[in-house]
C-alpha cells in the first residue's frame, strides 16, 4: 500500500504547507506531489519532510530553477502523470488530461490550476485535482488530497483545512 499526498496552488503560503505537513506527520505518506503554482513551495516542502516531493510548474511559477511542465512518476506497476493543467482547454479538460496520462501508461492523473478539488474515474484511471489549501475557489475552505494505492486500486480522500486539528 502506498499513500500519496497531493497539494497544489499554494502560491507561497508556507504556513499552509506547514499545516498540511503537521496534519499528515503520522499518515505514512510515501511521496508528495505538488501540481504547480508553487514558487519555491515544493523546495520548502522537501526541506521539511523525509519523503520525495515531485513538482510541476504552474502558470504563475517564475522562480529559478523552473520545475518541469509535466512529470511521469513510476508507481509500482503503473505511473502517475502530473501537470498543472493550465495549458489544456477548460471545455474538456479532465477528459483531455486523462487521455494524455493514459496514453503514457499512467493510471493516476494529477492537475491543479482551477483551485477546485475533485476526482473523476475513467475505467481503471483516476483524475485528481487537490484544490488549493491556500486560495480555494470552490467554497471548500481549502483542501488537499491523499490518494491510496493498494493492490492495483486507487482511492482518494480530500482533507479540508477546517477539519485539521492544530
Amino acid at each position: 500500500m502506498k499513500r500519496i499526498g497531493i497539494i497544489s496552488d499554494t502560491h507561497g503560503y508556507l504556513e499552509d504547507i506547514d499545516t498540511v505537513l503537521a496534519a499528515t506527520a503520522d499518515a505514512d505518506i510515501h511521496m508528495w506531489l505538488h501540481a504547480g503554482d508553487l514558487g519555491d513551495d515544493a523546495r520548502y516542502m522537501q526541506a521539511h519532510t523525509d519523503v520525495p516531493v515531485y513538482a510541476v510548474r504552474g502558470n504563475n511559477d517564475r522562480v529559478q530553477p523552473l520545475e518541469p511542465r509535466e512529470q511521469l512518476i513510476p508507481l509500482e506497476e503503473t505511473y502517475i502523470y502530473m501537470t498543472h493543467g493550465h495549458e489544456v482547454s477548460y471545455y474538456n479538460r479532465i477528459q483531455e488530461l486523462l487521455h494524455i496520462g493514459k496514453s503514457m501508461g499512467a493510471r493516476l492523473i494529477v492537475a491543479g490550476h482551477s483551485h477546485y478539488h475533485g476526482e473523476h474515474r475513467q475505467g481503471d484511471a483516476l483524475f485528481v485535482n487537490p484544490g488549493s489549501i491556500a486560495l480555494p475557489r470552490d467554497h471548500s475552505g481549502g483542501t488537499f488530497a491523499i490518494v491510496t494505492y493498494d493492490e492495483g486500486d486507487f482511492s482518494v480522500e480530500f482533507v479540508y483545512k477546517q477539519d485539521i486539528q492544530m
